[in-house]
């Protein structure tokens, strides 16, 4: 009987680690700023690049997505109407000056979809279309 007590004493241990460990989590979610760079060379890559974001959000538990454009954060991927939002126009070639301003988004991360001709320094970058 003396196990069965010090085993219960232990599970319960472990539901209660894990329930404040859910909560905690909950309550204070990792950040992630993605930018689709919609240049008009990268118009052909759009659906792996929705799709990428796609994955990503939905693999990225206790997370937080907020996407954006070469030109304009459009905020978190959860409220948008549809990810198609995020490529409806195409603008010109981005520039690392147009990131650089993205990045003052307090993030815990800053995740690029390009080409890999933009040179980003800072964030970690997602080559397509190679």
């Amino acid at each position: 009987m003396k196990w069965l007590k010090i085993f219960s004493v232990f599970a319960l241990l472990h539901v209660v680690g894990w329930a404040g460990t859910h909560a905690w989590m909950s309550m204070n979610p990792r950040v992630v700023v993605v930018i689709a760079d919609t240049a008009y060379a990268m118009r052909p890559q759009f659906p792996a690049m929705q799709e990428w974001i796609e994955d990503y959000a939905a693999t990225a538990r206790y997370t937080t997505v907020l996407v954006g454009t070469n030109r304009a954060l459009l905020g978190p991927l959860d409220e948008l109407r549809s990810s198609d939002d995020i490529f409806r126009t195409s603008f010109g070639r981005s520039s690392p000056e147009a990131l650089a301003a993205l990045r003052q988004a307090d993030a815990d991360e800053h995740i690029v979809l390009t080409d890999g001709a933009l040179v980003a320094p800072g964030w970690r970058e997602v080559v397509f279309g190679r």
